[in-house]
């Protein structure tokens, strides 16, 4: 079928108000390269939907223009929707930039976003970096917004030929100026790399002049759909919407063939042009991992087979330490997307499913229709560029977390192997030699401080995102602050797992933000957490901790963190609780060895 004939079906579930199956329809259908006619029929679609979509949540984006944006802006809108978010976009005129973020009392700040896209294109460029960074600063001063600033889209057309890349040429320039704006980019700001997409489209199409001159559009217009694709992937990933974790099959997806039928030497890998295209899919996969995506194998096999070429075939380029969880059995396949989702305690919307077989990924569409899952072809050298194009690993910064994810989660279920050695849980803890550092915000754990509490959804009480310059801005609060926890044992290092805002009001300390990472569950991390911040709202002479608990559809997990902690509940709206703690009253936690990270001195009052 068609894209016409499927948009005509979308169009009669609209009318049989349907909504939510024409929009899933519209989602699968609906890609970044479509042309502008397409882009804006998925648009109308889209607003003949409005209203019935109550799953998509809140996000107030500001687009400040050098060029004409007002086609721009309703395509972000709907590639939003297709990340999950309802988006109020607010569009200055073009050519205002510098007004906008400079006046105190412009519209911008009015509007209140939550991110600001600086929409520039090379003919900004009119000298060096700084133009920019002072704009970014200025922002900063007057709002918490994150910003997304894409650097310079370089021309097609030049000077001196190929000598125009040489020091003194504009090509040079422009290449240089991409390179020092990375650079010089701050806490808060991320890079939109426009100049790649503008070499994905092709440069010749992407500078269309006569668009220039006519009404200032700084690219193609059917490249809207990729620009608009790219920049609803950022603000996704700002926003905690990210994928954590590729589930991959096996024959014909890591090699070619199937291992149970052709054996060890008969699998096509390392040699001939399938074999070689395999091998570099597999460099890919290793690269995320290295970047932090975990790797999980779901494969209808029997294990002891499937994990051969693994284990003996000299071409593999994944190993089985780089796969988190395998499993290969005949159980059907949605079934154990959801097992590993439980082991590895995340959500199933966060697993990406790699699967050559159209009918398995048929069956994960239907069955887990959370679950994302690319359409691969039947040839392996279109992998790389399906997945890549896809952003679906899309993220605004890489931690020293990320790097060691995969380890943490190895480690995780050796943890669950012990405990089944262990006859009661106090035993089982005391034997992981835990580590506990503690510490107030600081500039170099802020990337991931900073991640975490806006990726947490599981474990987070009260769904608040803070930006990177708003937690900078918590150390020089006199009434907030921020501790960060950090936690190793026996077999290693598990990174920054939690972070705490608290906020003083009228001598109670408030918890205003408690973030955690999900695979130090039940290990009384929530009882240290818990006694740190009651030390700390003692020593500064605070009598009540104050928590708040706001219900989301995917923090259900910890709605009796408090009653559980012995917190008293003193209001009950609409699901949302408030709780109490005398502060007098003291707990501790003696599992833990305490080292603490930086002074957590007083602030001055």
């Amino acid at each position: 079928m068609d894209k016409d004939e499927l948009l005509k079906n979308i169009k009669q579930d609209i009318k049989s108000e349907k909504y939510s199956q024409a929009f899933r329809s519209l989602s699968e259908l609906s890609e970044p390269g479509d042309d502008f006619v397409t882009q804006a029929q998925y648009v109308s679609l889209l607003k003949a939907m409005e209203g019935h979509l109550p799953d998509l949540k809140k996000v107030r984006v500001a687009i400040l223009a050098s060029s004409t944006a007002t086609h721009f802006h309703p395509v972000l809108k709907f590639w939003l929707a297709k990340e999950g978010f309802d988006a109020e976009i607010y569009e200055a005129e073009f050519g205002t930039i510098q007004q906008m973020v400079l006046d105190d009392k412009s519209p911008l700040y009015a509007f209140g976003p939550d991110v600001v896209f600086l929409f520039t294109n090379y003919r900004d460029v009119k000298g060096g970096v700084d133009q920019f960074v002072h704009l970014w600063k200025a922002l900063q001063q007057r709002s918490s917004s994150h910003i997304i600033q894409n650097n310079a889209d370089i021309p097609y057309h030049r000077i001196f030929g190929n000598y125009d890349a040489l020091a003194g040429g504009d090509l040079h320039a422009l290449r240089q100026f991409n390179l020092n704006l990375t650079d010089a980019v701050l806490p808060g700001v991320t890079i939109l790399d426009m100049d790649f997409l503008a070499s994905v489209w092709g440069r010749r199409k992407w500078h269309e002049a006569r668009f220039w001159y006519h009404s200032k559009h700084a690219f193609d217009l059917d490249a809207t759909g990729l620009v608009a694709h790219q920049a609803a992937k950022i603000i996704a990933a700002l926003k905690g919407v990210a994928k954590k974790c590729a589930v991959l099959d096996l024959d014909n997806t890591l090699w070619g063939g199937v291992i149970a039928d052709d054996g060890l030497e008969g699998i096509e890998l390392g040699s001939g042009p399938a074999g070689e295209a395999y091998v570099e899919f597999q460099k890919y996969l290793l690269k995320l991992k290295e970047r932090g995506i975990i790797l999980a194998v779901c494969s209808k096999n029997e294990e002891e087979i499937a994990k051969e070429p693994f284990l003996k075939h000299p071409d593999m380029v994944l190993k089985l330490e780089d796969i988190v969880i395998f499993k290969a059995n005949w159980t059907d396949k949605a079934a154990n997307i959801k097992e590993i989702a439980q082991k590895l305690n995340i959500g199933i919307d966060s697993m990406v499913f790699i699967d050559d077989n159209p009918m398995e990924r048929d069956f994960i569409k239907s069955s887990l229709p959370m679950v994302t899952v690319p359409a691969l072809t039947s040839d392996p050298s279109d992998f790389i560029p399906i997945i890549s194009s896809g952003c679906y690993f899309e993220t605004v910064c890489v931690s020293d977390e990320d790097r060691a994810r995969s380890g943490y989660y190895r480690s995780n279920l050796q943890r669950e192997e012990l405990q089944g050695k262990f006859s009661n849980i106090e035993e089982y803890l005391a034997g992981l030699n835990m580590e506990m550092s503690v510490g107030l915000f600081d500039d170099f754990h802020r990337p991931r401080i900073a991640q975490l509490i806006n990726k947490s959804n599981q474990f987070h009480l009260t769904t608040t995102r803070y930006s990177e310059s708003e937690i900078a801005s918590i150390g020089q609060s006199r009434t907030k602050f921020g501790l960060y926890f950090k936690l190793q044992d026996r077999f290693g290092d598990n990174g920054l797992i939690s972070a705490v805002i608290l906020e003083e009001q009228q001598g109670f300390l408030h918890i205003d933000t408690w973030v955690m990472s999900c695979r130090v569950l039940s290990r009384g991390v929530e009882e240290f957490i818990l006694s740190e911040m009651l030390a700390f709202a003692g020593d500064r002479g605070n009598k009540k901790l104050i928590g708040k608990y706001i219900p989301t559809a995917k923090n259900k997990l910890v709605a009796d963190l408090y009653r559980r902690l012995n917190f008293k509940m003193t209001k009950d709206e609409n699901g949302t609780t408030l709780w109490e703690m005398d502060v007098d009253r003291g707990f501790s936690s003696n599992i833990f060895i305490k080292k603490i990270q930086n002074s957590l001195v007083e602030k001055e009052s």
